[in-house]
């Protein structure tokens, strides 16, 4: 049987703990999840597709918003408007479709002038951390079709979650990171659509749709003998916990350096006992840890990469594979601006000849990203 998106298997969640502290200011999970008969092999790298079920209060907010009745099945649909606003639709982000309707038929000021000029940059502002209810309700007297509210939202779509676990280790098993999101705005609570899913509805024995997506494009190196380093601040040292637990069970001779970094060590150094012994067990060679906020200067992985530079540079010129996994919009960029500069210093060049080394360090497939 093939499991993707249109086929998901029905998983059951083994195990579920709360890996953050208590005085965190993030809520940090890890999920266990039982492979059961489903004959899915993964690899480190590689994500498991999770499709969630919209939240219960916002599903009900916006079909009393529509002034319809959850039981109501819309013309040409054979499922119930509580049944297709849980399962089917995306429901959190609105769509352009949606948000050009509401402005086409709202007098809303800031709306309708953002809209007008085209300003892109003016509409995510707006639109940062409102829903769809949000935008419904810029004006509570616009009256909105059951229908064609239906053809303004898109069809509900999964979140991709980079696997912690290694098959040599847990063949039978998926374990998972997952950063729960959640906000306030005015006097509303939000909440990531997959997250909260995760956390508030999905417990031991719950049952979840879930489907592998390989990732071909981060994967160890062929050659055991070759060294890695890997960057994965936060929930980006999912997939590095499962890289360390694959080269330990191929018993691998090439050498691992991890850099982790996160707000603070009593709360938020994820997986702390497992890395600790990792290195103990002398299978992580290397470790640097970055908590940007237990000392007044706040401190990231990449200060700690620039402390390392002379190493962290041999470790490349000897051939190691670089891989980064995380936030794409701040980490992987100032990661990567740091690594320029670690060249640039070591080589005493100038900027053209660092951008042409990192160049061919991702021709070579030894700079690696899984950002997002």
């Amino acid at each position: 049987m093939i499991w993707n998106r249109k086929n998901p298997y029905l998983a059951e969640i083994y195990e579920c703990q709360l890996l953050s502290g208590e005085k965190s200011n993030r809520e940090i999970r890890h999920y266990e999840i039982d492979l059961g008969n489903s004959k899915i092999k993964y690899e480190p790298g590689d994500s498991l597709g999770v499709i969630p079920k919209n939240n219960h209060e916002l599903i009900n907010s916006i079909i009393s918003r529509l002034d319809a009745s959850p039981s109501a099945i819309p013309d040409g649909y054979n499922s119930s408007l509580f049944d297709l606003l849980e399962n089917d639709y995306e429901i959190l982000t609105p769509t352009n479709r949606l948000i050009n309707f509401i402005n086409e038929n709202t007098l809303h000021q800031k709306l309708n002038d953002v809209i007008l000029r085209h300003d892109k940059e003016a509409l995510a502002k707006f639109k940062y951390g409102k829903d769809i209810l949000d935008f419904m309700n810029l004006d509570k007297s616009l009256k909105i079709d059951l229908n064609i509210f239906l053809t303004l939202l898109k069809p509900i779509q999964h979140r991709a979650y980079s696997i912690s676990s290694s098959s040599l280790v847990y063949p039978n098993q998926i374990h998972l990171t997952v950063s729960t999101e959640r906000w306030r705005n005015d006097s509303r609570s939000y909440g990531g659509v997959c997250s909260t899913f995760l956390s508030d509805k999905c417990f031991k024995g719950s049952k979840i749709k879930i489907f592998l997506i390989p990732n071909k494009s981060f994967r160890l190196p062929i050659d055991q003998k070759k060294s890695i380093i890997m960057i994965g601040p936060g929930t980006g040292v999912a997939p590095f916990i499962s890289f360390l637990q694959e080269r330990k069970a191929n018993r691998s001779i090439g050498k691992n350096w991890l850099f982790f970094g996160a707000q603070t060590q009593m709360n938020d150094y994820l997986y702390c006992d497992h890395i600790k012994l990792m290195k103990k067990d002398n299978i992580l060679q290397k470790l640097n840890l970055a908590f940007s906020r237990d000392q007044k200067e706040k401190i990231y992985v990449q200060d700690k990469m620039y402390d390392e530079r002379s190493d962290f540079f041999q470790w490349i010129e000897n051939g190691a594979y670089l891989y980064v996994c995380g936030d794409a919009h701040k980490m992987a960029k100032d990661v990567d601006s740091m690594l320029h500069k670690i060249i640039r210093s070591q080589l005493d060049c100038s900027y053209e000849v660092s951008v042409d080394y990192i160049k061919n360090l991702k021709k070579e497939k030894r700079y690696l990203l899984d950002v997002y």
